[in-house]
């Protein structure tokens, strides 16, 4: 075909290439991916003028390029009539790209993977098939999605490269290999992507592996472990993050309840001085915390340098002071002790618990005096309360001021409305100690009254009533005290001897029958009772408990003797 000149019409042009129209309207392109030709329409056609213009001289310059590149481009193209894939277009990253059949790609996992087109050669790339499919070998639920990301459906954490391969039934028409990219994130969002959980940490290892400072992959792996429970291995993991990133909040407190829950107290003090940093709001309660923990490992020392921190920063901290009070108390450093007091009573002057508390301080330091004067500020702030009262009469009376210490006393036993028995029996003992042991007596009773178990109560009454010799009132009381002291022979001898004096001896028989009952090899207690039998001429039982103490020592010369007597005197007795 020759080239066609600037000069040459249109009309012999259309003789010379048939194939060739430059009508009005351009032909229909052909579908699909293919670049059909290109067309130039003329303008409308008018008035004809018989000379050539430079205008109309450079459009048929120009039409003849066209053309020559159209001829060219027709005599280069692929006839065939094969089925075969040229390329496919991609998008990745969101770029389209086009990729050649036969050839390789690599994706990284976050750009996502979408088909858009294929383009085919020969014919087909005008008509293009529409049952050719297109889909990523030994994947589900890939064939022919178009425009839909497909890295979801693929399985790196198995293999990390794959075939997109195309098909017409049971034609193989070729492939494309696509392997993946994963770095740390990558990984991480494959795992996100996961239900199966060792698949998962399987995931997040890789990107741990890929990059130790991960912090986003440690602290995925650390949450998966403790979803599962398995403490000890999501400990390290959350401990690298704070590695990576100290002031992790999220981290540290998710260390903390694990350190918890595995016993590990020494970690758990540290990281609650670590939170303490890291959160000024609930500084003071991340440290009281760890004061505590301190405390219950023994290191008292370690727990006072917290408190006495906590204290540094806000003098007003009552929970911190009251716990270093605690420990000083507990190592008997009592000025230590006296000295927070103090404070406490600063900031609180008008507790008088504060000065109770002073007061009990100063009786274990051996100050009394001391003790007295807290005791007393105690009671001008709490005019009328009975335990302070109580206070000052058990000081009164260690400071040997005894007629002030009944006088508190007996002010305790007034306002007291629970009517407190250990008042009455001190009272009472305060009063016999000074003479007054009428009025002492009326105490015992009354503490008696109050507690009638108490064994001390009652000894402190029986002695009182011995001292004024209400005999029978005594021994009714040593006879209880043998009751509530499991048989105590000293109250029953008491008894015994009580019961004479009153006159009463069938009674005082009674207990020393009862004292020989438990003591059978005390030969006193048989001579008390053949004592007394021969005082009531019960001359037969005076006999035979002589005899019981013969039998207990053979040598014994008065049991012989008056068993000689009494031998006589029962002869005479039937003699008359």
């Amino acid at each position: 075909m020759k080239k066609i000149g600037f000069g040459t019409r249109p009309s012999e042009v259309k003789k010379r290439g048939k194939n060739i129209d430059f009508g009005d309207t351009p032909r229909e392109e052909p579908q699909g991916s293919y670049i059909g030709q290109i067309y130039t329409p003329r303008k409308p056609p008018g008035k004809a003028k018989s000379t050539l213009t430079f205008g109309k001289i450079l459009l048929l310059a120009l039409a003849s390029m066209v053309i020559g590149i159209l001829i060219g481009g027709f005599l280069l193209f692929d006839f065939s009539f094969d089925l075969a894939v040229d390329s496919m277009q991609l998008i990745t990253a969101g770029r389209e790209t086009e990729v050649k059949n036969g050839s390789s790609i690599t994706i990284k996992y976050a750009d996502g993977l979408k088909l858009k087109s294929i383009f085919y050669k020969g014919f087909y790339r005008f008509l293009p098939p529409k049952d050719v499919q297109v889909s990523v070998a030994g994947i589900k639920d890939t064939t022919n999605r178009f425009l839909d990301d497909l890295i979801p459906l693929l399985k790196p954490e198995e293999r990390m490269s794959y075939d997109i391969v195309f098909t017409r039934g049971s034609a193989d028409l070729g492939k494309i290999t696509l392997t993946l990219d994963m770095g740390p994130q990558d990984w991480i969002l494959r795992a996100d992507a996961l239900e199966n959980k060792n698949a998962q940490a399987e995931c997040y290892k890789k990107a741990v592996a890929l990059n130790p400072d991960s912090h986003d992959a440690h602290n995925a792996l650390g949450k998966l472990y403790e979803s599962e429970r398995k403490f000890k291995q999501a400990i390290p993991e959350y401990e690298a993050v704070l590695r990576i990133k100290p002031d992790d909040m999220q981290a540290m407190l998710s260390l903390l309840s694990l350190y918890k829950k595995t016993g590990m107290e020494e970690k758990t003090l540290d990281l609650y001085q670590k939170l303490a940093k890291a959160d000024p709001k609930r500084a003071d309660d991340y440290s009281s915390r760890a004061g505590a923990i301190a405390e219950k490992q023994g290191s008292d020392e370690k727990a006072l340098a917290i408190y006495q921190t906590l204290l540094n920063k806000n003098r007003g901290n009552i929970d911190a002071r009251q716990k270093i009070i605690k420990l000083y108390e507990k190592s008997k450093k009592w000025d230590k002790v006296i000295e927070h007091v103090k404070v406490l009573i600063d900031l609180d002057p008008k507790n008088a618990d504060l000065y109770l508390y002073l007061s009990d301080i100063c009786y274990k330091k051996n100050d009394i005096a001391g003790a007295l004067a807290a005791a007393e500020r105690a009671q001008k702030l709490r005019p009328n309360d009975s335990s302070i009262f109580v206070q000052l009469a058990v000081l009164s009376e260690k400071a040997k001021k005894n007629d002030l210490a009944i006088g508190y006393y007996q002010k305790a036993v007034k306002t007291n409305p629970k009517k407190n028995p250990t008042l009455y029996n001190n009272l009472g003992m305060l009063l016999e100690k000074k003479g007054a042991r009428k009025e002492a007596i009326q105490n015992y009773e009354m503490a008696v009254a109050l507690n009638s178990k108490n064994i001390a109560f009652a000894k402190n009454l029986a002695d009182a009533y011995e001292k004024e010799q209400q005999w029978k009132k005594a021994a009714e009381m040593y006879e209880r005290i043998t009751v509530l002291d499991k048989g105590s022979s000293e109250s029953l001898e008491a008894a015994a001897v009580l019961w004479y004096k009153a006159g009463d001896k069938e009674k005082s028989l009674g207990a020393y029958k009862k004292l020989a009952a438990t003591q059978p090899k005390k030969i006193l207690w048989h001579q008390k009772l053949a004592y007394l039998y021969e005082e009531v001429n019960k001359i037969d039982d005076a006999m035979a408990e002589y005899k019981a103490v013969l039998a207990l020592d053979p040598a014994n010369a008065e049991a012989k003797q008056k068993r000689v007597e009494l031998a006589k005197r029962k002869i005479k007795s039937r003699g008359k």
